[in-house]
């Protein structure tokens, strides 16, 4: 499966069943996916996701430094895509993450 050929609106829950039925060892390499996040962004334009912004949404899901990502960095990433083409904030996106830790903490 190549990442470019989905719909980049697909909706999170059947991406991740997609992503499920790679390999394990699949990998995206950087530019592929900012290309499928900013179609994911913006589907009705060609803007393009700066690096600026990649990397900001890479820290703040605790991605490593790295220019090839799996399957979760892959969802985690179209997560706070999702997140901000529906005007979400950063706060918001942040407070999310971190009641999810929370939670996972207390399990």
């Amino acid at each position: 499966m190549k990442i470019s050929n989905l719909d980049p609106l697909i909706p999170l829950k059947e991406l991740r069943e997609k992503l499920l039925k790679l390999p394990k060892d699949y990998l995206l390499y950087e530019e592929d996916l900012i290309d499928f996040l900013s179609r994911r962004r913006w589907p009705e334009s060609n803007r393009r996701i700066d690096r600026t912004t990649f990397w900001r949404w890479r820290n703040d899901n605790g991605i490593e430094n790295q220019k090839i990502f799996s399957r979760l960095d892959i969802l985690k990433l179209c997560q706070i895509c999702d997140h901000y083409r529906l005007d979400g904030t950063r706060n918001e996106y942040l407070a999310m993450v971190n009641k999810k830790k929370e939670l996972a903490v207390k399990k």
